[in-house]
């Protein structure tokens, strides 16, 4: 769209068409995986067809808060003005993108918004309203060629599902932008392996490392409640939400500087339950319970990450191997902060908690958001592209999405990925 506006000529290859293909999918997904999440995991959350994953995208949208991008080259005052035309774009009102409150000590509330999914396929927009930006189904960037020296991508291959391949030279000032998701921007890269050294921006062995999600833990806590425990009002334009949960600054220091959500269920005391019996009889009408839902920020961890594996799909592009590892940090994390906020409950009166440590410890899941494995940053030593999106060392080779993601609060990336998007748009439509 950012492209569109500023009058310049674009086309987006999709692999799969405009509507989903079992075919597709398999065979240009399959991938192995070993960790928290094995090789069956991954390629449910990277679709093949027009849309991709917004095709089973929730809804769920949250932006990352200042704390969150600490380790990226870039701000939260950066991403404003991006995080504004994104809601928009997603239908949502701007309250969400700032709004917070204290609902208790070390505790703030910050709902997150859940108004129904922008399911790109069904956009009008991307077929009739872009006549600067043209639509090839059925294609797969399957290599980049670059130049002797590597500072500049001079032509790309274009496989078609009929099985031919064409070679494209590049026109000057002409620009690629990978956009293929966590998993296939590494996979373009780590595939494009000229004959001399390292694949296309992997010069110093980054691409494919700090692969991310968002751990989850489903029913890691009930929580009982008497009316000294409120849940602020929101603005009234906030729209579909759900209850949020989030430490507050110094509480996130507390607890170790990784982030952590706990989504608020309403629940019923259960009778036969001693405790909760207890505390209903205590305080009467005014007893409520919630099943707590905790989801966590994963460290940022270079063993983490795909490796080439043996077998390619059928653009030729190398089958991957996911490694993905859960670490201690994110456990603890969501363990202390259950803690902390019992020991806030008691303190104030205001409630009880019971932990599930069997959910906590053993019944981790995540939320399909892959992140990491282009990382942002300022070094080529630690990172693939720069503030900007561009691959270190490249002039024009750009990667979009959540790829490049230098760390992962606990929000879904969706809003983020879709701001960090239309700021790449901005900068390429506005260079000469």
């Amino acid at each position: 769209r950012r492209l569109n506006e500023h009058g310049k000529n674009a086309i987006l290859l999709e692999t799969g068409e405009a509507g989903y293909s079992d075919t597709v999918q398999s065979a240009f997904t399959e991938m192995y995986g070993r960790g928290h999440y094995d090789g069956s995991y991954w390629p449910l959350h990277w679709v093949r067809a027009m849309g991709g994953t917004s095709a089973v995208w929730a809804g769920w949208c949250g932006a990352l808060s200042e704390r969150n991008l600490r380790n990226w080259p870039i701000t939260r005052s950066d991403l404003d003005p991006f995080y504004k035309s994104a809601a928009g774009y997603l239908r949502r009102t701007e309250p969400f993108l700032t709004f917070s409150s204290a609902i208790a000590q070390g505790l703030t509330y910050r709902p997150m918004s859940t108004e129904e999914p922008l399911r790109l396929v069904q956009e009008p927009e991307l077929y009739d309203a872009l006549p600067s930006v043209d639509i090839a189904l059925g294609t797969t960037l399957s290599e980049l060629h670059v130049k002797e020296g590597r500072r500049e991508v001079e032509a790309i291959s274009i496989y078609s599902l009929g099985g031919s391949v064409k070679r494209i030279d590049l026109r000057q000032g002409q620009a690629v932008v990978l956009a293929a998701g966590g998993i296939g921007n590494a996979q373009i890269l780590l595939s494009s392996q000229p004959e001399n050294g390292p694949a296309v921006g992997n010069e110093n062995d980054q691409v494919g490392r700090y692969l991310m999600e968002h751990p989850h833990f489903i029913g890691c806590a009930k929580l009982i409640t008497n009316d000294a425990f409120q849940i602020p009002s929101r603005p009234p334009d906030f729209g579909e939400h759900v209850d949020i949960i989030e430490p507050d600054d110094e509480t996130y220091r507390r607890i170790g500087e990784r982030d952590v959500s706990l989504e608020l269920v309403p629940a019923n005391l259960t009778a036969d339950d001693p405790v909760e019996a207890l505390f209903s009889r205590k305080w009467g009408d005014s007893a409520k319970a919630y099943i707590l839902n905790a989801r966590a920020e994963m460290e940022p961890e270079a063993e983490n990450r795909l490796k080439l594996a043996e077998g390619a799909d059928p653009a030729s592009l190398k089958r991957l191997r996911a490694i993905c590892h859960i670490g201690t940090s994110s456990f603890r994390t969501v363990d202390t902060f259950l803690e902390l906020l019992s020991d806030r409950l008691i303190a104030s009166g205001s409630g009880r908690l019971r932990m599930a440590n069997k959910e906590i410890m053993f019944g981790v899941s995540g939320g399909g958001h892959i992140m990491g494995t282009t990382r942002m940053g300022v070094s080529p030593r630690t990172s693939v592209v720069d503030a900007d999106c561009k691959v270190h060392g490249y002039q024009n080779l750009f990667v979009a999405g959540s790829s490049v993601f230098a760390t992962g609060g606990y929000a879904n990336p969706t809003l983020t990925l879709m701001a960090l998007a239309e700021r790449l748009g901005e900068k390429l439509g506005a260079d000469k």
